[in-house]
């Protein structure tokens, strides 16, 4: 019962996120403030992919923006990972950049 209590409190306030190798609340080094940085931009961008045909024509050419300044960060990290971050922004960019397409054939 006291092992379903702690589970749930570490849960509830978001501490199973946080790093085992730092000590707790030790701020997170320079580099891992910009490793998560660029993580949650790309979250960020790729997360409205499911809503793109409800986007606005200036919300999608703003995604596909931020994709593109995006990649110089994406191009830093190790060649494994640069490949499946790279090849996930360049598939949401798509789809944005394919559905603003159609938006602007479908005012013609």
């Amino acid at each position: 019962m006291l092992k379903r209590m702690f589970i749930a409190v570490v849960l509830i306030t978001g501490l199973a996120g946080f790093s085992s190798t730092r000590a707790f609340g030790e701020p997170a080094s320079p580099a891992a403030r910009e490793r998560e940085a660029w993580q949650k931009e790309f979250d960020e961008i790729c997360s409205r992919t499911q809503d793109a045909m409800s986007l606005s024509q200036e919300e999608l050419a703003t995604l596909i923006q931020r994709a593109d300044a995006l990649l110089p960060q994406i191009e830093k990290l190790d060649e494994t990972r640069k490949k499946v971050y790279m090849g996930r922004l360049r598939m949401c960019r798509g789809l944005y950049e394919y559905v603003l397409e159609s938006k602007k054939n479908e005012k013609k």
